[in-house]
């Protein structure tokens, strides 16, 4: 039995989602830029990033939608049970075939990107951390068709699919604007985070995080960019 996971303000229950509440979420909707009136979060799964972008946005409506019904069901409960719940509508609904009258001026998603990587036993761990459900160039180009003028996408994706995202968010007219490197204690790039937006501007802003050190502690960055999320002190390594 997986035990909720105890945000600030809310709690994730994560009984039936097969990928849990873990860093990438974390570091993404922290970081992610705010201000926003409509958001749409691609793939909830236990909707996690739907609550946290209600928090970080008071005045937003916030659209998720997932595919698998086990999810989408925990995800509604989530919902239901936290703070936010006139603001969140759950859909059970695959990007693909999702539509909506407005457009949004945010999309967020931790996608499905291990591309061709070795697919673990579990299935449903498989189809939330695979591209058979949602593959880039659908994520690039649906998100590109839902996505108001002057609005930005976020998104989540390792080392080496950061090519393949920017060359197909770029033919789709999105351009990155904002990056954050997500760094292993020896200085090894992780994750990506990138924003992008159908702006070509000269300037990205490029960041770089580390979120442990050596001994496994957390970093004072780390602490400083998920304070508002984190129910527990991390200063002294997650309070263990």
């Amino acid at each position: 039995m997986s035990r909720p996971f105890q945000f600030k303000y809310f709690n994730v229950i994560q009984e039936q989602n097969a990928h849990k509440v873990g860093t990438d979420s974390m570091i993404l909707g922290a970081w992610v830029s705010n201000g926003y009136k409509r958001i749409l979060d691609v793939g909830t799964g236990t909707g996690v990033l739907a609550l946290m972008m209600a928090q970080k946005n008071p005045d937003a409506v916030i659209t998720a939608i997932e595919p698998q019904p086990q999810n989408i069901q925990e995800a509604l409960a989530n919902f239901q049970n936290g703070p936010y719940h006139d603001r969140i509508m759950g859909v059970p609904a695959r990007l693909q075939d999702f539509a909506s009258m407005e457009k949004y001026d945010f999309i967020i998603s931790n996608p499905p990107y291990f591309d061709q990587d070795y697919k673990a036993p579990n299935a449903e761990r498989n189809q939330a951390r695979h591209t058979d459900d949602l593959n880039i160039y659908d994520l690039y180009e649906y998100g590109a068709d839902l996505l108001a003028e002057n609005g930005r996408i976020a998104v989540v994706f390792p080392d080496n699919l950061f090519e393949k995202h920017l060359a197909i968010a770029l033919d789709e007219g999105l351009y990155a604007e904002r990056i954050l490197k997500h760094l292993d204690p020896n200085g090894h790039i992780k994750r990506y985070y990138v924003e992008f937006s159908n702006q070509d501007k000269e300037d990205i802003n490029i960041e770089e995080l580390f979120v442990k050190d050596a001994h496994n502690n957390y970093s004072s960055a780390y602490i400083q960019l998920t304070k508002e999320f984190h129910n527990k002190d991390l200063s002294n390594n997650g309070g263990k």
